[in-house]
């Protein structure tokens, strides 16, 4: 699947700091998306906050001429223009998306549906890696008939179907009693049949045990073909001191870790809330209201910590106020990191009577490159691109 249209714009380096690996890409993002896409750019980590069409004004009004188009007959109008806004930048999120990397989309209930509809069309519904519910705080509006909605979604999607997963969340907890230890640490047992994993025939083999005996996957009363093991003949070769066989039954050992996978669940101090973002926002720019709803820096700082490496690409490319680049700095700055931010904004102008605008910001990008600006040690490259009229 590829994205419509061809890059036609001018780009322009307004500042450049070539000791820095980060950027603000001054830019409609279908644009600057295409120009990384030609440059071969590619990101461990995106995450985006794209407008939750709510019915305010829609700024990424492309050519309708040209663009990919979502039928309205298959979601109503109202949603069909929204998506066929996002879609053609997931599809070229996608292509800047590295092999091993994850994307991140923050969305609320409205479109939550229809956004993993496209997400599984554009990345494969065996590239689903979750979707995280963020509790966004406060009590919600009373004014609904059914349930007061007081969360978010952060659908999450791997490149590749291969992808060895998430790394590990150091403060999640996990049930496991690890009441087994040697000499490499505590531990649990497994058992290494499983019921679920789907049958095969190759991973139905015998194993000796020590004392002779045949071991096989154990099935269910009745039945056959049910059962296999999680391990294949070689591996069971290779690991064969490690398994300990138990009345009738043949374990691995689950040694104990620093932390468990992430949950799904984003709910607490460590996550923020809606003030919380709107307070991060506040303290970096030293100005009240210049933005309705930025996300927590805290929320942002534990996916790019779950998805990618202490040396990240990340990528945001609906990038609002700048978060995404205060949480990369806090991160390198707590575990001596080296990851680098690129942040793309459209320079949506700012309401006339806003707060933003009286302290002299424009548009969301001027709030975005002085949020960026204010951090502490991360200098960053200022790039403009501008449409080429033909």
């Amino acid at each position: 699947m590829q994205a419509h249209g061809e890059l036609k714009v001018r780009r322009d380096v307004v500042k450049r700091v070539s000791s820095s690996p980060h950027t603000v890409t001054e830019a409609d993002n279908l644009d600057a998306l295409k120009d990384f896409v030609a440059r071969g750019f590619h990101a461990d980590v995106i995450y985006i906050d794209p407008p939750y069409n709510t019915g305010k004004d829609f700024v990424y009004r492309d050519n309708f001429r040209q663009r990919r188009e979502v039928r309205s007959e298959h979601f109503g109008q109202w949603h069909a223009e929204w998506l066929s806004m996002m879609l053609p930048r997931i599809i070229l999120a996608r292509e800047v998306l590295a092999d091993t990397g994850f994307i991140f989309v923050s969305i609320g209930e409205s479109e939550a549906a229809h956004l993993r509809l496209i997400m599984n069309e554009v990345f494969g519904e065996d590239c689903f890696a979750g979707q995280l519910i963020w509790k966004k705080g406060g009590t919600g509006k009373n004014d609904s008939k059914y349930a007061v909605i007081e969360h978010e979604y952060v659908l999450c999607y791997a490149k590749s179907a291969s992808n060895p997963g998430f790394n590990l969340d150091p403060h999640a907890q996990t049930s496991t009693r690890y009441n087994h230890s040697d000499e490499k640490g505590n531990y649990s047992l497994v058992r290494l049949d499983s019921k679920t994993l789907g049958y095969l025939p190759s991973l139905d083999f015998s194993i000796t045990g020590p004392d002779g005996r045949e071991y096989w996957p154990h099935q269910p009363e009745g039945k056959s073909q049910v059962a296999r093991w999680r391990w294949g003949k070689d591996k069971v070769s290779e690991h064969y001191e490690e398994l300990v066989f138990r009345r009738g039954f043949v374990y691995t050992k689950n040694y104990e870790k620093k932390g468990a996978r992430p949950r799904s669940i984003l709910d607490g101090e460590r996550f923020g809330v809606t003030r919380t973002g709107r307070k991060d926002a506040e303290e970096a720019l030293g100005i009240q209201g210049t933005f309705d709803f930025p996300k927590p820096v805290r929320l942002i700082k534990h996916l790019i910590a779950i998805a990618g490496g202490a040396d990240a690409v990340v990528l945001d490319f609906f990038a609002g106020s700048g978060t995404t680049a205060q949480a990369v700095a806090e991160l390198n700055r707590e575990d001596g990191g080296s990851r680098s931010v690129h942040l793309v904004q459209i320079a949506q102008p700012t309401e006339a009577s806003s707060p933003a605008r009286r302290a002299g910001f424009d548009s969301v990008a001027d709030i975005c490159l002085a949020r960026v600006q204010a951090l502490d040690g991360l200098d960053f490259s200022h790039i403009r691109l501008t449409p080429i009229e033909e």
